[in-house]
């Protein structure tokens, strides 16, 4: 029966287009919406991801790592009273305007953070070394930041808020949920930039704790609770999971994204059945003939299965790739995509079985298809 199959669809060369458009179109639309949203969380909780910590304190009632309030940083002295505390930090989350080499100006997310605590920011360093902030007005900023800053060199001079700071470092794939490129520096030169919004200097934006067993951190987390009452304590798990509900859920953006993939869904699923349905009518008397000879249901179920199966391979194929040919496209612009192994199996099963059950008014036209009927048309 699979030949009839491929003999059938190959047949209506017009449908067969019009239906691997279809299934190419849902391909795409899907793919990117899903990828898009998967970057985008990704760029919301890479610090998160990549700080060394298993315990995270914030002020009170923080809604993700981007809206940090400060407060007092002697608060660190209780995280250190925790017994199973291996060692603690302060971080700073601030923002900036670096000015351009055409006069204009550029916000920046601010990192300051010590380069002597092994906190593992930044990471994927392209050059210079994160120690090298500790000397003074230094810093190092992301490569994607080119992007809006124009061209980045080692050991340029740079105007951060009228100050001057020597670039001494750049990190690759480094970004932030809001597009602005991040800037990363010592802990005591971030300081200076909480003064100049009217907040104390001896305040911090996060507290991030190591534990001897990262299975105690829900624990360490309750106990922190208590003694910290005007602050938050989040296990790193929890930190991510709020930061992506935030964006995802009370924005309402990780529904907007996932709506209109699911659109796509329908709209290539309603083109495969419509297609379908029309070739399965079209060869309606070939079917009855098989059927008048002995042939089962199950065997022209397959016919029609098989032609669905293959256009969809077919399209999602297509699609896939034109999705790797533009990425690089894509993210030139500012789009960050994450594109894996993972999801690129997950959505071919998915429209697959759309496309499967688009073909089911076909199965059910065959299924009450009388043999008799042959010798009547």
């Amino acid at each position: 029966m699979y030949w009839l199959a491929l003999k059938t669809l190959f047949h209506e060369k017009g449908r067969l287009i019009i239906t691997l458009i279809g299934i190419v179109f849902s391909t795409v639309l899907s793919l990117t919406q899903i990828a898009m949203y998967l970057g985008m969380m990704g760029n919301a909780t890479s610090i998160l991801r990549h700080v060394d910590a298993d315990i995270w304190v914030a002020a009170k009632n923080i809604q993700n790592f981007d809206f940090a309030n400060p407060f007092p940083e002697e608060r660190i002295n209780r995280v250190n009273a925790i017994p199973d505390v291996v060692w603690s930090d302060k971080l700073i989350l601030t923002w900036g305007f670096l000015k351009l080499a055409n006069g204009g100006q550029e916000q920046v997310q601010i990192i300051g953070f010590n380069p002597d605590s092994g906190i593992d920011v930044p990471w994927n360093i392209l050059a210079g070394n994160p120690e090298d902030l500790k000397s003074g007005r230094y810093m190092i900023i992301d490569k994607t930041a080119e992007q809006r800053v124009g061209r980045l060199e080692l050991n340029t001079i740079w105007e951060l808020n009228e100050k001057r700071f020597k670039l001494v470092g750049l990190s690759e794939g480094i970004k932030s949920f809001t597009t602005s490129p991040i800037v990363f520096m010592s802990y005591n030169q971030a300081q200076g930039f909480m003064t100049m919004t009217g907040r104390k200097s001896n305040h911090a934006s996060f507290i991030v704790a190591r534990l001897k067993d990262k299975g105690l951190s829900r624990d360490v987390a309750e106990t922190l609770k208590v003694s910290l009452k005007d602050n938050d304590v989040f296990t790193k798990k929890d930190f991510i999971y709020k930061t992506v509900m935030y964006w995802t859920v009370q924005t309402g953006m990780g529904m907007g994204f996932f709506l209109t993939a699911i659109l796509g869904l329908i709209v290539g699923g309603a083109i495969v059945g419509q297609t379908v349905y029309a070739n399965t009518m079209e060869h309606l008397r070939e079917f009855g003939t098989l059927k008048a000879l002995g042939a089962r249901n199950s065997d022209i179920y397959k016919v029609i299965f098989a032609q669905t199966g293959i256009s969809a391979v077919a399209g999602y194929t297509i699609g896939s790739v034109l999705i790797l040919l533009a990425k690089d496209g894509i993210e030139k612009a500012g789009v960050s995509l994450y594109l894996s192994a993972g999801l690129f199996l997950s959505l071919f099963f998915v429209i697959l079985l759309t496309c499967l059950l688009s073909a089911y008014f076909s199965v059910r036209k065959v299924r009450t298809l009388d043999p008799a009927t042959v010798f009547r048309m």
